[in-house]
């Protein structure tokens, strides 16, 4: 009889975090279909996916993803561990509103790219990853472009 107990228990268990994991994968999904808010020149940059835009001249590109995690969460992972080749630059205020900033260069094909990824607070449960990149070279004209869409999803978002 105790083991029949000690079976159910541990089926009942199994069923509940495999539904909070199926769970958790759909909401990811549902939050990557949807459309983070941005100001873009559609003459400058390509739509690669829902909110991944590329450019060939200046060679740059924005990405915006909604997190299934809260900023506050997402904060003090950043705070342990900043991701790999980034410097966390701290919370900074950008149209009033609070945001994670990391910092980093990469190469590409040859290209030092200066990538930026700020973090922006949605809801309690939610928040926006906004990646950009643009070689570290770059023109001012370019450097401010990319600014103001930064600007622009804080500001719809």
């Amino acid at each position: 009889m105790k083991n029949i107990c000690i079976s159910f228990i541990v089926l009942f268990i199994s069923f509940t975090i495999n539904s909070q994991e199926k769970a958790g994968q759909n909401r990811l999904f549902e939050l990557q279909k949807k459309k983070v808010e941005i100001d873009i020149n559609k003459d400058i940059f390509t739509s690669v996916t829902t909110n991944m835009y590329v450019s060939q001249n200046p060679q740059a590109l924005i990405v915006g993803l909604f997190l299934p995690i809260s900023y506050e969460t997402k904060k003090t992972k950043i705070n342990n561990k900043p991701d790999e080749g980034m410097e966390f630059k701290g919370e900074q205020k950008i149209n009033s509103k609070n945001i994670l900033l990391l910092s980093g260069t990469v190469i590409k094909k040859g290209i030092e790219f200066s990538k930026q990824k700020y973090y922006i607070k949605q809801d309690q449960n939610t928040c926006i990853e906004l990646t950009t990149m643009l070689p570290v070279n770059a023109d001012a004209k370019d450097k401010m472009m990319l600014m103001k869409i930064v600007h622009s999803v804080i500001e719809k978002n």
